[in-house]
């Protein structure tokens, strides 16, 4: 903890912008299927970032702009959705494929593409956005160290106390879609929450981290699969029987598996 709190806090946000930004530019590139997903998780990054500055007093004008944030995060959740869906159904191509299932993918390729181009027009607002963030940081990050760490570790506890409290939840009703789908955004909230920290933190803290990250990702993985076989009937995707029963089985096989122990954290 004699890290200072301030050098840490603005090394991360700066490098949170250049991914931000790095991205945003990639969203255009045809063959860059990831560009959106790592937009994504910048913002996400930020987001975990500004919220435990966002305890500070002073701290409202990085609040509404913390809030536009969000709102271009949110615009890009079905087009990510999408994404996935596709990768899930390509992995079900090996196994069965038709002419009416591949001209189907051919067409989401398209329209996933028409969307990233979409999404980087919308997201030309950072240009604006992120430096207008940086100033509103600047009195903040102006505080002595002992108070950001404070400041940084009471919002963090604050995440886990919340995360902790759906985990438990979501144990006494595993077939709750909801509880697990919150248990999940809070487990990804406590992960980025800690990264932002960086070597603020200690090691109990990284572990904690890991383990949110173990949790976020097998209920994605079950939430992904879940959805799928959702969509495959509402967007009527022509997908081969046999292409359908291997993803049925899948999403079994996966809801089958145990999570991770609930041990300390």
């Amino acid at each position: 903890m004699s890290a200072s709190a301030r050098r840490i806090l603005k090394r991360r946000l700066a490098r949170y912008g250049r991914d931000i930004l790095l991205a945003r530019q990639q969203l255009g590139a045809a063959d860059n299927g990831e560009a959106l997903h790592r937009l994504r998780i910048g913002l996400r990054q930020l987001r975990s970032l500004l919220r435990g500055l966002g305890a500070l007093s002073g701290a409202a004008p990085l609040l509404r702009l913390s809030a536009q944030l969000r709102q271009l995060a949110c615009a890009g959740n079905d087009w990510r959705d999408r994404e996935v869906r596709l990768a899930l159904l390509q992995q079900a191509a090996g196994k069965a494929d038709s002419q009416a299932f591949a001209a189907w993918r051919w067409r989401e390729v398209t329209a996933l593409q028409a969307g990233r181009l979409d999404l980087q027009q919308q997201a030309k607002v950072l240009d604006r956005l992120l430096p207008a963030l940086r100033r509103a940081c600047v009195p903040l990050l102006a505080r002595r160290n002992r108070r950001l760490r404070r400041t940084l570790r009471r919002a963090l506890l604050q995440t886990r106390r919340r995360y902790r409290r759906a985990r438990r939840d979501w144990q006494r009703q595993p077939d709750d879609a909801a509880l697990a789908h919150r248990l999940r955004l809070l487990a990804k909230r406590l992960r980025y929450q800690i990264e932002a920290g960086g070597k603020l933190l200690g090691k109990r803290w990284q572990r904690r981290a890991q383990r949110a990250r173990d949790w976020q990702q097998r209920l994605g993985d079950e939430r992904d699969r879940q959805l799928l076989l959702q969509s495959i009937a509402r967007d009527h995707i022509p997908l081969p029987a046999a292409a359908q029963r291997w993803l049925e089985q899948g999403a079994t096989a996966q809801a089958g598996e145990r999570l991770p122990a609930a041990g300390v954290s």
